[in-house]
This record gives C-alpha cells, structure tokens and sequence, in this order.
C-alpha cells in the first residue's frame, strides 16, 4: 500500500527562529548599543567569515570596535549579555524532547561561538540534541553545498531518509538540491501544521 505521506527518519533542525527565536535588539538594549550598527555589523563579510571560523574571537572585538566603539569591560559584557537576543520556542523545544525518543535530532546552524557557547550556557541545547553541526567548527555556511556535504558525511545519513526545517528559503532550497526533504518554517504553527504531513 502506497503511503500518503512521505516517512523520514532523519530530522533536522536549524536554530535561529526554528528552535529559538531571535531578537538582538533585546541584547543592543542590554549594552545600550545602536541596534541599526549593530545589524549593519551582523550582516558584514567579516560576521560571515565569523561564522566559518575563519576569524578568531579577539578579531572579531577588533571589528566590532571599528563599528561600535567599545568601552572597557565591553568584551565580557558582550559575552554575558548575548543569550539575551535568544529565547527558546517552548512548544518545538518539548515536541525535540518528544523526536528524540523515535528519531537520530541533528542540529544544523550557521552560528558562531560567542552565540552558541552563550546559548548552550543558557540551555541544555547540546545535553538535549546530541549530533550537532555549526558552522564556525565546520568551516561551510547554509546555503554552501559543502555543508550539506559535509553534513552527510559526519553523520552518515541518506538524504532520502533526512528532513530539515529552515526559515530561510534559500537554505531550503539547497537542501532539496541535495536530495533532502526540506521545508521553510515561517513560526512556530507553521512547524507543527508541516509534521502533519510526514511519516514520524
């Protein structure tokens, strides 16, 4: 009997508004920073080149400095205020706890390491989800087709097999290129309406 609805096996996350929502203006509130520089700086080469780990944690302060001019002691402020622009959607978050009792939860986030070692402070995100791939520890960025590659490697997995639910359509779209299954979640409903159509 031919199913109605595709099965996986695989099911992958991204993090920023899939599992956490993001806001960095709660954190430029925090250190009373310019919210407009601070994204300006966000979506630079140089934040890119971050999150492959191309450039280390005291370049990047040296970078910031040149777009927000930093007083003392703003480097570690910096570090303990970042969880801030991060808040665990509790809904995903309980139905993860739910996945992985049935299926191999993977994590696959373009990030760096102040979010993410900031994050997983805060959290028990990598207690929780044990396969795990950020970028500035792999060196390839979604939508890059290596990272995809690079992925499939590490954990051994048929992209067949594999759903990935992104916000961002482009990263979507390369993961189907890849023979994923793949969809682009706009909030949280939307995540929860699109399980309804696969195989759990």
């Amino acid at each position: 009997m031919t199913r109605s609805v595709p099965a996986v096996k695989n099911i992958v996350f991204d993090l920023g508004n899939i599992i956490m929502d993001v806001d960095y203006r709660r954190f430029t509130d925090t250190m009373r920073w310019d919210y407009e520089a601070f994204m300006r700086f966000f979506g630079s080469p140089f934040f890119r080149e971050f999150e492959t780990g191309k450039r280390s944690e005291n370049e990047f302060f040296k970078e910031l400095n040149a777009c927000i001019p930093l007083a003392p002691g703003d480097e570690k402020r910096y570090q303990d205020n970042i969880h801030k622009a991060f808040s665990m959607r509790t809904r995903t978050w309980a139905m993860i706890h739910w996945l992985k009792k049935r299926h191999p939860v993977f994590l696959f986030s373009n990030t760096n390491s102040l979010d993410f070692d900031a994050i997983c402070k805060q959290t028990d995100l990598n207690r929780v989800i044990r396969f795990f791939y950020v970028s500035y520890v792999e060196g390839f960025i979604k939508p890059d087709p290596r990272a995809y590659a690079r992925f499939e490697q590490m954990f051994n997995i048929d992209p067949a097999e594999t759903l990935f639910v992104d916000d961002r359509e482009e990263n979507v779209l390369a993961a189907r290129q890849s023979g994923w299954k793949a969809e682009t979640i706009g909030d949280e409903d939307r995540l929860f309406e699109m399980f309804k159509h696969y195989t759990l």
